[in-house]
């Protein structure tokens, strides 16, 4: 009779994709920003529904935006960003997916910004910031933001004193006031 064992070794293999994962194809070179996502996901080892609560959103969601079949709105880039590591949304090679906005409004242009609405715009975008989360630090209203950024509205001599500063050097706090 042979001797037999009851202890088992179990070691994590880094260098192995979960199985899940080796039976859905995934692009080399994606091309959508769908194909994006669910490569960083894939690569990341991440179930959707774990990806979805790191991002903040429905499984649901993220199956949309992964099949692009919808496409994220502004409220959501800062955070995409974030989690690809890159900014997906300048890329004009992305294509036009199916989207739940009009044309143009959830993609960045990469042309130069000119007005400082563009200027304000991007810097928000770049500093991976919502418009609320851009507003409550420069002590102005959500509205008051979206005006600036869309030149609807001139901003007043202290909020171009302030979007002065935030463009020359980044900070976005608001002068204390007296």
């Amino acid at each position: 009779m042979l001797p037999f064992c009851d202890r088992t070794v179990s070691v994590p293999r880094k260098d192995v994709a979960p199985v899940w994962t080796r039976s859905f194809p995934i692009d080399k070179e994606p091309t959508t920003l769908g194909q994006h996502l669910k490569k960083k996901r894939f690569t990341a080892g991440l179930r959707q529904t774990e990806a979805a609560e790191k991002l903040g959103i429905s499984y649901r969601t993220l199956s949309d935006w992964e099949t692009d079949r919808t496409y994220p709105s502004w409220d959501y880039q800062p955070r995409l960003i974030g989690y690809l590591g890159y900014n997906p949304f300048t890329n004009p090679a992305l294509g036009h997916p199916k989207g739940n906005e009009t044309g143009g409004v959830a993609f960045l242009s990469s042309a130069t910004p000119i007005t400082t609405g563009q200027k304000l715009e991007q810097r928000r975008l770049n500093l991976k910031k919502t418009r609320k989360q851009m507003a409550l630090e420069m002590g102005v209203s959500v509205k008051t933001l979206w005006g600036w950024e869309t030149d609807r509205w001139q901003p007043t001599v202290e909020g171009q004193e302030l979007i002065a500063k935030l463009l020359a050097d980044g900070t976005s706090h608001a002068p204390p006031r007296s």
